[in-house]
């Protein structure tokens, strides 16, 4: 059931289970090291980030010029903002070794675009005026961006090259640029400058096996000179997958605990996406997106809209649009602050849907309206942050949903968020019902 594996969906799921990195700085290696590592388990029940099927991630120490066998068959492998930083002799091996050996099935490469650069000075200007790096080889007088950039490619040496690379390895090139301007360029020059960054992919054509062993034979050839070096294996990491991974209960219990929790929560709609991020849900799936889908289609009071509040067509709709709606469900939001017995007569569960407060509860003019003194029903605010002992009786037993919706929707000096009182409004529950909904954020944000 490849539901989110469409082509409308902007990033398709992708199901690694072997990433690598490679680098010459320590620096960047020591950081790698760091955020590939696995998270530490935070209880016996489930570890700080879960994951549903496992992964290696290994980093590496070395140049590009040195083959390395772990990474012959690659099906993908990314050079992002690297081949301008290669010294004239080392840049040679960068298409042999990552094409010709390593025969990955896509090869993204992104590099700085120096036709970009005329974006910050006038048409004509020469080159000394541009603010940044001349060229360190001497080769031309360009100015660069990078104090370490051997070169910096116009867009027509960069089509050249990549036609060339893809031709002589057995590649398509798909060339285009990103990081377009949003301010207009004031000499009209936006399409003829492009984007800030060139890139391209190479996707490998289906040669036959002979060929693709001829051009990789030619290619270890090409660089026997640089094998005296090895790749130095600085860390392997681990991730292993949940215990549950793949082990789904059965889906007319997953529906009971999608509207259990619904029910509870006085949820009368809720994101797909709130749901499945859930832990127990999450589990209790086996990490299959697509069982839940099909416990909620299969469970009686559940409906999975997929339609947009726009019109757009289903099939046009990312999953973050998906929402479930409990049937029969109040649809009543729960409340912001608790309520004590004494106050259950002034409850939202208590009130009829027609209900209006009194006006006189919206008077600002009454003498009992003084700023700094508090209702005294619980879960009030006082304005001042101490209390008045010598409060009237009749102040301690004011209607607190009145004083919430007079000082949440009128407008004046005195509302929620003005810091010349010295005081910030309640805080906003975080198990209410729009949690999640707008983009507030849950308690827990957990990786998947």
């Amino acid at each position: 059931m490849p539901n989110f594996n469409s082509p409308h969906d902007p990033i398709p799921n992708l199901h690694p289970t072997r990433i690598a990195g490679l680098d010459i700085s320590q620096v960047d290696l020591d950081f790698a090291i760091k955020v590939t590592a696995p998270p530490p388990e935070t209880s016996d029940r489930y570890p700080s980030s879960t994951r549903w099927e496992p992964l290696v991630a290994s980093i590496w120490k070395g140049g590009l010029q040195v083959i390395n066998e772990a990474f012959v068959g690659a099906e993908c492998i990314v050079s992002s903002e690297v081949i301008e930083h290669l010294p004239s002799h080392i840049f040679p091996f960068f298409a042999p070794v990552l094409l010709g050996v390593y025969h990955p099935k896509m090869l993204l490469v992104t590099t700085p675009s120096y036709t970009f650069n005329a974006r910050f000075t006038s048409p004509n200007a020469p080159p000394s005026v541009r603010k940044g790096y001349p060229d360190p080889t001497g080769r031309t007088n360009r100015i660069f961006r990078h104090d370490d950039h051997k070169f910096e490619w116009t867009v027509q040496e960069f089509h050249e090259w990549c036609m060339e690379t893809a031709e002589r390895w057995g590649y398509e090139a798909y060339i285009s640029d990103v990081g377009r301007a949003t301010e207009k360029d004031e000499w009209g020059r936006d399409e003829e400058l492009g984007g800030a960054t060139l890139v391209t992919e190479f996707r490998r054509l289906a040669l036959v096996d002979a060929e693709r062993s001829r051009l990789e034979d030619e290619a270890r050839k090409m660089v026997e000179s640089t094998q005296g070096h090895t790749h130095q294996l600085l860390a392997e990491h681990k991730h292993v997958a949940h215990p549950q991974s793949r082990q789904p209960i059965s889906v007319t219990d997953i529906g009971k605990m999608v509207k259990t929790k619904m029910e509870e929560g006085r949820e009368g709609f809720m994101r797909f996406e709130t749901l499945w991020y859930d832990r127990d849900i999450g589990v209790a799936c086996g990490g299959f997106t697509e069982v839940l889908v099909r416990a909620i289609e299969e469970c009686k009071g559940l409906v999975l809209k997929r339609e947009g509040t726009d019109g757009a067509e289903p099939s046009k709709l990312d999953r973050d649009s998906w929402h479930i709606e409990l049937i029969g469900s109040s649809k009543q939001p729960k409340m912001l602050w608790p309520t004590t017995e004494e106050a259950n007569d002034t409850s939202f569960e208590y009130m009829p849907p027609d209900w209006v407060p009194d006006e006189e509860a919206y008077s600002d003019s009454s003498s009992d309206r003084e700023l700094g003194e508090s209702t005294g029903a619980e879960g009030d605010v006082s304005w001042n942050n101490s209390e008045d002992e010598t409060q009237d009786e009749d102040d301690d037993h004011r209607n607190p949903i009145s004083d919430v919706r007079h000082w949440a929707t009128e407008p004046g000096p005195a509302r929620w968020g003005n810091t010349d009182w010295g005081v910030s409004p309640p805080p906003h529950s975080s198990s209410g019902s729009t949690t999640g909904w707008d983009g507030d954020e849950s308690d827990d944000i957990h990786t998947f």
